[in-house]
């Protein structure tokens, strides 16, 4: 029960985090995205309640802090988490290549998709971002990937330790 209730502060933080002071790291060239890595690894280590409740509050707290398409985000993130439980019980997860891969082609899809929008719905073409923004961010994220897993994996036997008492 105490993960219901601590997981819309953590998820803020989380996000306030990761929209000021990683973008400062960044130089706002490239958006480090770690809500994606945790719905990524919600999809493959958390149960199917918890993981689509902070999959869904991710989305919904980055749509209302940085969207500009209403709704994006929720179902992005939602997609993510639903094919990475439908992959997680086929693949070796604690391998580092497929982390690597995978998180790298969720991050290049969502750049892709966000292009697509742009392109059809707004008439914009952004195609320039692919490259210059969207797969450096996918680089970045799949190298950090590995290392982020770990560290969401020792948290969440913190948060099971805390449960059990």
């Amino acid at each position: 029960m105490i993960y219901y209730l601590l997981m819309p502060v953590f998820a803020l933080l989380l996000l306030v985090f990761q929209t000021t002071v990683l973008d400062l790291f960044a130089f706002g060239k490239i958006k480090l995205e770690i809500s994606l890595l945790i719905v990524i690894y919600a999809g493959f280590h958390l149960d199917i309640i918890k993981g689509g409740v902070l999959s869904f509050l991710l989305g919904a707290l980055l749509d209302c802090m940085t969207s500009l398409i209403p709704g994006f985000h929720i179902i992005f993130y939602m997609l993510i988490f639903v094919i990475s439980k439908k992959i997680s019980s086929r693949v070796y997860l604690e391998g580092i290549l497929f982390i690597v891969i995978f998180t790298f082609l969720c991050v290049f899809l969502e750049g892709v998709v966000v292009f697509l929008i742009y392109l059809f719905v707004f008439d914009v073409n952004i195609s320039y971002d692919i490259f210059n923004t969207y797969l450096p961010q996918a680089l970045v994220l799949s190298a950090i990937g590995p290392t982020c897993f770990a560290l969401f994996y020792r948290l969440d036997i913190l948060m099971q330790y805390g449960e059990e008492k």
